[in-house]
Parts: structure tokens; C-alpha cells; sequence
């Protein structure tokens, strides 16, 4: 608990609690959902007695007597009185030892806990309130702890920004309706009802707390830079809150203390929305092309495999503070879409990615994307990440989204060719590596890049196991062939006869072959454009 004022009498808040008085409310609403399995020897007892009576009464009730009765007979969804009646018509003191039965087993249920005289443990945090994030989050490091997002949720309830009025800026209009968006969604889901909360007010006070700016300013970027940020609830909240950081110079491992900068970001709110929009804007128009998955009814699916927060936010750090018309600004948004691969393979963000982060920062800047990668240091970091190609049959994200760059920057560039809708698939059909490898001791590179490419959905789908080769399709996609470096019939066949040898070693060396051809193109096109 927190109080909400300095006064000694002042409400205090709940910031944390709801498993308890979730299962508190489910308590009221249905005590015997708690007291028959806690008192199942004295439910049975009674459930007994009453079949007894109502099997000796040979009644002509409507059913034969069951749990589902008495259950519905103790919570009231069934009148003991109209019952007693069905089952006992013409005895008037079973009826009434019926009643009676059912009264007593109320009354057990009604005081096995009362709610009213319930004393619960709580804790008062009389502390500075610059400090309530970092309380949060240590008290909720056992069991299953909050997000920080949901500690600042917490700890910044009363830190209010005052938007512009309507209509004065599109951008915070937005953000407004995010915030709206936000509880909406949070009361269709929620345990308990959302008090206090109304649309009609928050529109007319135009006054959002500093967390739910965070949220809102998250749902601002990913409606922009859906090919980057999923609409992940964590995905949002990581973003905005970053991003937030990013604006304040403030590390991300210390967003606890943003409420700190609050008098800042009050006065920045336009300018971070604008900045914010610019660096989306630009950012969606080169990751929609690359990541953008040709399929034929999700229209707007991008493959995210190679996709980290931290590695977005670094993209939103470096570009900050630079002018969009310098060069600068152009030169790191060129650089970032071959980082963008060439960071996966070195594994630059797979650990201490908020530390590497914070070097990115307008005031750090100990790294940017200024200086362009080098052919060989690109396809030197590929080298080195294919050492560890395992034996595997089906496409990991990170093999998928590494495919569709490559297909939407080379054989599936423009306009889709021929009218077809493509699918990423095996070049050397599932089918026959199943049937030639033992499936639980995996020897063939099945699921690498070098086996993984788009084809033609149709063709596809009904050549099963067959090469376009063998299904005569090889003049019609002679360019999709060549573009790909789908394997030549030559090739297939020297794979297909080593497959039925079981020399997996040769079946291997196409692949990485192939792999290679791929990597090499994808780092042609990307440094060259």
C-alpha cells in the first residue's frame, strides 16, 4: 500500500495484492467453490443423507438426486422450497428436515470464512516516492514477479502529464485514444471491474499518468513499425518505455528513475512524438521490404526471427539526435538494414543487449551506424555463425526471416513473377529426407538456409516431393531457378542418389554450397544498395 497524500488520513493505494483479492472475490461470489474441497468428508456426509431420504421417499423428481443438485440447492440457483415440494409432496416433516438439511449445510459454507472480520497482512511503503518501482520489484522477486512495466503501472499512478487540447496535435490526439485503447482492452480481461475510469473524463481532463504514456507511446511506434514491433502487450510496453530512455538519455537499466525526469518529459511530449514518427516512418520503409513474407492471405506478416527490442531501440538511439536531411542520418539508416543481419550473425545482442544499448545513446555514442560494413567482414560473420549448422528438418524463425530477406531482395524482388503466391519450403522435399533419415538421429541439413527458399504455392503444393524438374515446371520458372540458386537437375540428381546411399556428407555439402551462394548474395545486395 501507498498513500496517496502526505495527509495522515489519506487513502492509501493498492499497488500490489490482486491474486489475493481475486481469490477473496471469487470467495464472496461462490464460498462453495472453496469450502467443499477443503470440507469433503462433511459434504459427502450430508449428500448421503439426503439421497437416503430422497431414494426412501421415491419421490417424482425431475432427476435422480446428484452433487449438481445439492451444489446448486447450497449457492440458491435452486429454491429449497419448490424442491422439498417435488421430492416430498404429500410428507410435510420430510420436507421440512429437507429444508432444514440444506439450511445447515448454508451455514457451515456461510461461516467458514467471514469476509467481514478478515484481517489481511499489508504493506506500507512510507518512503520517498522516487523509490516505489525499485520496492516493487524487490518484494516481487519470488514467485511469479511483475514485469517493470507493470511496477511503474504501479509506482507512478499519481505521476500525471497534461496532453495539448483537442485537436492542437494529431500525435497526442493519438495518444490519448492509445491510452483509451489500452483500458478498454485491460477491463475485457480483467478481474475486476476498472473504477474511476471514464472515457468522457479522460477526454475532457486530457491529463495521462507517466505509465501509461509509456504504454501509449509503445502502441504510437508499433502502429508504425509493425515490420519491427510486434502488438505483443510486452513488445509495446518494452518499446515505449525505451524509447522513453532513448529521449531522456536515461540507461535502460535504470527506467525506474524516469519519474525523475517527468518536468522534462512534460515539456518534450511533441517533440518525442515527433522524432518518434520520423524514425518509424523511415525505419517501416526499408524493414517492410525486407522482412515482409510473401503468403497469400496475411497480407501483413513480416518475419521477425532476427528481431530484438534492444537491437530497435539501438536503431531509435543512434538516429536521435541527428538531423533527417544530414547525412549522417542518411548514411546510418543505409547501414542499418546490412547491421541489421550482420549483428545475428556475430551474436552482438544475445547478451548484455541493454548495455550495448546504452552505447548507441545521443550522449554515449560509442557506437552508431555510420561506418558502412565491408564485403569481407559481412561474409566473414557468416562464415563463422554456419559452423554451427546442425542436423535439423524444420526452418527455425531466424532461417526463415534470413530466406524471406533474400527472396525479397533478389528472386522475389518487384512484382511477385507469374501470378503465384509463394510459400517457404524445402528444396529437397521433407518427404524425402524423412524417408531417407533415420527422424530421430538427424544427419542432413534439412532445415538450414541452404535447403529453405520461396516457391511457387500451386506447383508447390502439388508436387509433394517432387523437383520442378520432374514435374515439367523448370522452363516456366527458369529465371526463379537461376535468381534462387535452386539446384540444378544435376545437382538433385547426385543428392537424390547419395540420399538413398545414406551418404548424408554429400547431401550436406550441396546445401552449405547452396547456403553460401545465398549468404553471398544477400550481403551483395544488401551493401550494394
Amino acid at each position: 500500500m501507498y498513500p496517496e497524500s502526505n495527509d495522515p488520513n489519506s487513502k492509501l493505494l493498492l499497488l500490489d495484492g490482486q491474486q489475493r483479492l481475486s481469490t477473496i472475490k471469487q470467495y464472496s461470489e461462490n464460498s462453495l467453490r472453496f469450502w467443499k474441497p477443503n470440507n469433503h468428508d462433511v459434504y459427502m456426509n450430508y449428500f448421503n443423507a439426503i439421497r437416503a431420504m430422497v431414494m426412501q421417499l421415491g419421490s417424482g423428481a425431475d432427476a435422480p438426486f446428484s452433487e449438481s443438485i445439492l451444489d446448486d440447492l447450497i449457492t440458491g440457483k435452486k429454491d429449497e422450497a419448490e424442491w422439498a415440494d417435488d421430492v416430498a409432496p404429500y410428507d410435510k416433516d420430510a420436507r421440512g428436515e429437507l429444508r432444514s438439511i440444506i439450511k445447515e449445510i448454508r451455514d457451515h459454507v456461510k461461516h467458514y470464512v467471514n469476509l467481514e472480520d478478515l484481517g489481511i497482512l499489508a504493506i506500507k511503503f512510507t518512503g520517498s516516492k522516487e523509490h516505489i518501482a525499485d520496492v516493487f520489484a524487490n518484494l516481487n522477486k519470488g514467485g511469479m514477479p511483475l514485469s517493470k512495466y507493470e511496477i511503474f503501472s504501479a509506482a507512478w499512478v499519481n505521476e500525471a502529464i497534461a496532453l495539448l487540447a483537442q485537436g492542437e496535435s494529431e500525435f497526442q490526439d493519438e495518444i490519448l485514444d492509445n491510452v483509451k485503447s489500452y483500458y478498454s482492452r485491460m477491463s475485457q480481461n480483467a478481474e475486476f471491474e476498472l473504477n474511476n475510469f471514464s472515457e468522457d473524463e479522460l477526454s475532457q481532463s486530457r491529463s495521462i499518468t507517466l505509465s501509461e504514456f509509456g504504454i501509449a507511446l509503445g502502441a504510437f511506434v508499433q502502429k508504425r513499425l509493425s515490420s519491427l514491433v510486434s502488438d505483443s502487450p510486452a513488445s509495446i510496453n518494452e518499446i515505449g518505455f525505451g524509447l522513453l530512455g532513448i529521449a531522456m538519455d536515461l540507461d535502460n537499466r535504470s527506467l525506474s528513475t524516469l519519474n525523475e525526469q517527468l518536468p522534462l518529459i512534460r515539456k518534450s511530449i511533441q517533440t518525442i512524438l515527433d522524432k518518434t514518427d520520423a524514425i518509424c516512418t523511415n525505419l517501416q520503409d526499408i524493414f517492410a521490404k525486407l522482412l515482409k513474407r510473401i503468403c497469400a492471405t496475411k497480407n501483413n506478416e513480416y518475419a521477425g526471427g532476427l528481431t530484438s527490442t534492444f537491437k530497435t531501440l539501438s536503431y531509435f538511439a543512434a538516429l536521435w539526435d541527428l538531423d533527417p536531411s544530414s547525412t549522417d542520418y542518411k548514411t546510418s539508416l543505409k547501414n542499418i538494414r546490412s547491421y541489421y543481419v550482420y549483428d545475428y550473425w556475430t551474436n552482438s545482442w544475445t547478451s548484455h543487449g541493454d548495455q550495448r544499448l546504452f552505447d548507441y545513446y545521443p550522449a554515449i555514442k560509442k557506437r552508431t551506424y555510420l561506418k558502412p560494413l565491408t564485403d569481407e567482414a559481412f561474409k566473414d560473420a557468416y562464415d563463422r555463425w554456419s559452423t554451427d549448422i546442425t542436423p535439423s528438418i524444420n526452418f527455425a524463425k531466424e532461417v526463415q526471416s534470413l530466406v524471406t530477406i533474400h527472396a525479397n531482395l533478389t528472386y522475389l524482388a518487384g512484382t511477385i513473377p507469374y501470378g503465384e503466391s509463394f510459400e517457404l519450403e524445402h528444396i529437397i522435399a521433407k518427404k524425402r529426407l524423412n524417408a531417407s533419415e533415420d527422424q530421430s538421429n538427424r544427419q542432413v541439413f534439412g532445415g538450414s538456409i541452404g535447403n529453405c527458399m520461396y516457391l511457387p504455392k500451386l506447383v508447390n503444393n502439388k508436387k509433394k516431393d517432387k523437383t520442378l524438374y520432374e514435374v515439367g515446371e523448370n522452363a516456366r520458372f527458369s529465371q526463379l531457378i537461376q535468381d534462387s540458386h535452386y539446384f540444378t537437375n544435376s545437382e538433385f540428381e547426385a543428392i537424390f542418389s547419395s540420399l538413398e546411399s545414406k551418404d548424408f556428407e554429400t547431401v550436406n555439402s550441396f546445401i552449405v554450397r547452396r547456403g553460401k551462394s545465398v549468404a553471398d548474395d544477400l550481403v551483395d545486395h544488401l551493401l550494394k544498395n
